[in-house]
């Protein structure tokens, strides 16, 4: 017994109906278990050893800090996903970015998969800076460490922090060196995004586009991963662990889920634009667009009287022909396997 199409359409709707509420779950949970280690993990109390001269450099102000950080990555991101479509839309001669719902729904569901990435990365780097609990570079001028000076040179691991000058989130975050959080965050970005551009942009007027949208994003992850060792936030393996992370948490989220997805819902006036060259492959513009005439057929070089003539003319030498080869048959009676030719038809004359 088959299904009736209205019950298709309910059976439709509450799967995509779960599927939004589990995937809304998911986020939200391990949204909020990153948010608790940002805010209030506890860092393991590592200790350090005597007048080290990594953990000695002066405290700095941050040059990029992170609520800065999460608003230029978010205004970035919007950003690379707005100009891919304006300019898909000017190579099909439109103007209208996203305004076709599959296009619309491209777009979401790119920048929902990056904020998924986004989230992952971050869980990452925050569980493994709270379970390391590796010393920044500025360690000593933040905590100001008191401790039993007859121990040096040695390691000490029961310290006071004294410093007055910091409160307790900074010598709490003096704690959590290992990996950058910003390199990874900025290297997520440029990866992630690169990969984004190489599958959704499609124009056929420049070559070099693709290319300097991907290194420019990449460049400027180099600058907030070397910025934070200039500011003494972080150690040089810190930042290259934490632009791995980034880098691998892109290519294995837009390898793995990213790709199918944005090729579930591609976009086939791409394909067919640059395939064809129809009017139906245009989007709706004000631009005017070349009127197609139907073909015809070209006139006759002579004229339909000459083949009537023609025609009459042969069918009358036709008639003659026949006419006079039945005249030819001889009357007299042959055996029947006797041949007839022209030898013997002379003979008989």
């Amino acid at each position: 017994m088959e299904t009736c199409p209205g019950n298709r359409r309910r059976l439709s709707r509450r799967r995509i109906t779960l599927a939004i509420v589990v995937d809304v779950t998911l986020f939200l949970i391990v949204g909020i278990s990153v948010l608790f280690l940002f805010l209030r993990g506890t860092p393991f109390e590592r200790g350090f050893l005597c007048d080290d001269p990594t953990l000695s450099l002066p405290f700095r102000p941050e040059t990029v800090s992170t609520s800065v950080l999460i608003i230029a990555g978010s205004c970035v991101s919007i950003l690379v996903v707005l100009l891919v479509e304006l300019l898909n839309a000017a190579d099909r001669k439109c103007r209208h970015p996203c305004k076709s719902t599959k296009r619309l729904g491209l777009c979401i569901r790119g920048f929902s998969i990056f904020l998924v990435g986004f989230e992952l990365q971050q869980l990452v780097v925050e569980f493994v800076k709270t379970q390391l609990g590796l010393l920044r570079p500025n360690f000593f001028d933040v905590c100001r460490p008191q401790f039993n000076q007859s121990l040096c040179p040695g390691y000490i691991s029961e310290y006071t922090c004294t410093g007055s000058e910091h409160g307790p989130d900074e010598i709490r975050d003096s704690r959590l060196s290992f990996p950058s959080g910003h390199a990874s965050f900025s290297m997520y970005i440029a990866i992630y995004f690169s990969f984004y551009i190489e599958r959704r942009l499609q124009v056929t007027y420049s070559w070099l586009v693709k290319l300097f949208f991907q290194f420019g994003l990449v460049f400027l992850s180099l600058i907030c991963g070397l910025g934070r060792i200039q500011d003494n936030k972080h150690h040089p393996a810190d930042v290259i662990v934490g632009f791995l992370v980034g880098l691998i948490t892109a290519i294995l989220l837009f390898l793995l889920v990213g790709d199918k997805l944005l090729t579930a819902g591609d976009d086939s006036d791409v394909v067919s634009f640059r395939l064809t060259d129809k009017q139906s492959d245009y989007c709706p513009c004000a631009a005017a667009t070349p009127t197609m005439f139907e073909p015809q057929t070209p006139e006759p070089l002579l004229s339909n009287e000459y083949f009537s003539a023609m025609s009459q003319r042969n069918e009358t030498d036709h008639g003659h022909t026949c006419n006079f080869k039945l005249n030819e048959i001889p009357s007299e009676r042959r055996h029947m396997s006797t041949p007839f030719t022209s030898i013997s038809r002379v003979e008989d004359v």
